[in-house]
């Protein structure tokens, strides 16, 4: 049946809660607009200032609201760094208008990168203290302030993103009307998703926010590989894995259940380095699965898999300049094509397979140790 016009001054079809007269009356007619002027919007969302920590059983804010580092800048960025510089995958309107919608690898200052406004001096200082002034040992207090860090700068960007169907209503500008609808279906579906997604983070953040005040950190348990070297890259990032080191199942995006997020993050220190896997203390965790499987490769493989996979999942990965310039062609494509994977408005799982034939001269893993788990292995 097809689809009855409102009245010019009747709410809009696409539920925008405008008057159709001021939607999309003549929509057909309006000229398009640049769909990738909604990166640069969401990128001032994201600049929104808030703590994280804000009252409660952390007490009240003192001073201004910094650029937190879910990536510890002098611990582990200057680690990597070349002249204050590292190298991310990122876009902006122009990027992509050049690429058609790929991300590009390139330099980023240190002082940017993995930063966002999420907390006020006080609890910056308070909160993250055993990361930012201690060695770095895989202690569960410091992979319970890791993890409650990385997963408030994943919630800060799905609030900013929370935005996003108000930033892209009227990208179906000049388009047939069969466009039109399709477009707005897509929002929504876009919109329910976020809106769920913020849902199962908020969930997951305010256990972690009562364990951190609580100073209970049994409730996170992880594993942790040490590298008696140091790493190319250093990451971080928090979400809800769908699917394992295989590309296999292992959380159903439509359940009524809640979704379980995943928690990774990598650590330099002088020489050694290290990589922690974490994950809320519940049957079946897929952090679990994951962290079984990363643990049962061989010690010589598993950061290679590792690089591979937070390539694939993480936006706030950062490599070596000098490094990652060296990379041999079919190195580069490996990772731009991991990459690019995780680049979906629609926010499909990525698909990209690992590479088992591709290797980017990781260091060996020395020590394999299950942090709050029964078992704990030990090489």
């Amino acid at each position: 049946m097809p689809l009855k016009m409102p009245g010019r001054n009747e709410p809009c079809w696409c539920h925008s809660g405008l008057k159709y007269k001021k939607c999309h009356l003549n929509r057909v007619e309006q000229p398009r607009g640049n769909p990738w002027e909604v990166v640069e919007i969401n990128k001032k969302a994201f600049q929104k200032k808030s703590c994280f920590a804000e009252g409660g059983d952390f007490g009240a804010c003192e001073g201004k609201i910094i650029n937190a580092h879910t990536v510890s800048r002098g611990p582990n960025l200057t680690k990597i760094a070349r002249n204050g510089q590292v190298i991310q995958y990122k876009g902006n309107v122009t990027v992509f208008e050049k690429t058609g919608g790929r991300l590009k690898p390139d330099l980023i200052g240190i002082g940017q990168a993995s930063a966002f406004n999420g907390y006020c001096a006080k609890h910056d200082r308070e909160l993250f203290s055993c990361i930012e002034n201690e060695p770095f040992t895989g202690r569960v207090d410091q992979l319970l302030a890791v993890a409650f860090r990385t997963l408030s700068r994943e919630l800060h960007g799905k609030d900013a993103s929370g935005n996003m169907r108000d930033m892209l209503r009227d990208s179906d500008k000049g388009r047939t009307f069969e466009e039109q609808l399709a477009i707005q279906h897509w929002l929504k579906t876009m919109d329910v998703g976020i809106k769920a997604s913020q849902r199962e983070l908020r969930a997951t953040f305010s256990t972690l926010k009562q364990a951190l005040a609580g100073k209970q950190p049994e409730v996170l348990r992880s594993l942790v590989l040490k590298c008696d070297a140091a790493l190319p890259f250093m990451a971080a990032g928090a979400w809800s894995a769908f699917t394992d080191l295989n590309g296999n199942d292992i959380q159903d995006g439509n359940s009524t259940e809640q979704l379980e997020q995943l928690f990774i993050s990598t650590f330099a220190g002088d020489p050694t380095s290290y990589i922690c896997v974490s994950w809320l203390d519940k049957p079946g965790a897929p952090g679990k699965i994951i962290a079984d499987q990363l643990a049962s490769i061989a010690p010589d493989r598993q950061v290679e898999v590792f690089l591979q996979f937070v390539v694939k999942h993480v936006e706030n990965v950062f490599f070596n300049p000098d490094w990652f310039e060296a990379l041999a062609p079919g190195q580069r494509k490996t990772l731009d094509r991991l990459a690019a994977s995780g680049l979906d408005s629609f926010g499909s799982v990525p698909q990209a397979a690992l590479r088992a034939d591709v290797t980017f001269g990781m260091p060996a893993v020395s020590r394999s140790t299950f942090v709050g788990c029964k078992s704990k292995l030990s090489g």
